[in-house]
């Protein structure tokens, strides 16, 4: 990961970034159909596997030693000593597991399950976030080549509020549904009632 020495570097490192994922943008768009509403899976793996390379690079592998079935980070010693029982786990290793052994994993190595699991989701949302910047960046160059822009509308406070109202009745009547007892539609919707009427005289 590149140092940076300075705000001014740092706006020269940004702008650079932001070059790169429109130059990856545009090949993308050149290379993916139907992207990036739709994304065929194959076209996905492919994004993926390149993702985890990247972040197997940012968080390399890490030796661990099995003592009496935990698996503890190994010191140099450990390292060096033949008879430690060792283990490297990264980004490679996690993922050789297919979802079938992974599965399985959790009931025949718990402690080792463990471990891959917090590798496989720190994986998996990273993946996803990549994904979303690349998505982003084609829309806004699809939106420009289009001649669109995406401008944001300025709420007054009443309709503000109603969004809001709108929002939180959908949601209360999913937690009644889950059974949080502190949701009650009803009294939800007498209370946006009161507040209407209070705040409109």
């Amino acid at each position: 990961m590149s140092t940076i020495s300075s705000l001014r570097d740092l706006g020269y490192q940004q702008a650079g970034t932001g070059d790169s994922l429109d130059a990856q943008g545009e090949y993308a768009l050149a290379h993916i159909a139907g992207f990036p509403e739709d994304i065929p899976s194959e076209a996905k793996e492919m994004l993926y596997d390149g993702y985890r390379l990247r972040h197997g690079e940012r968080h390399p592998a890490k030796v661990y030693a099995v003592v009496n079935d935990h698996y503890i980070l190994a010191t140099e010693e450990q390292i060096k000593n033949k008879k430690v029982e060792k283990i490297e786990i990264g980004v490679a290793y996690a993922f050789a597991y297919s979802s079938q052994e992974f599965g399985k994993l959790k009931n025949t190595n718990p402690a080792l399950h463990g471990i891959v699991k917090v590798i496989r989701d720190d994986v998996a949302d990273y993946c996803s976030n990549r994904l979303g910047d690349l998505k982003r960046a084609c829309k806004k160059i699809l939106a420009k080549r289009n001649g669109t822009t995406t401008t944001r509308t300025t709420l007054d406070f009443a309709e503000s509020m109603t969004k809001l109202f709108d929002a939180q009745a959908k949601s209360v009547k999913v937690k009644e549904a889950k059974r949080d007892t502190t949701a009650n539609s009803a009294k939800f919707n007498l209370a946006v009632k009161s507040f209407w009427l209070t705040y409109n005289k």
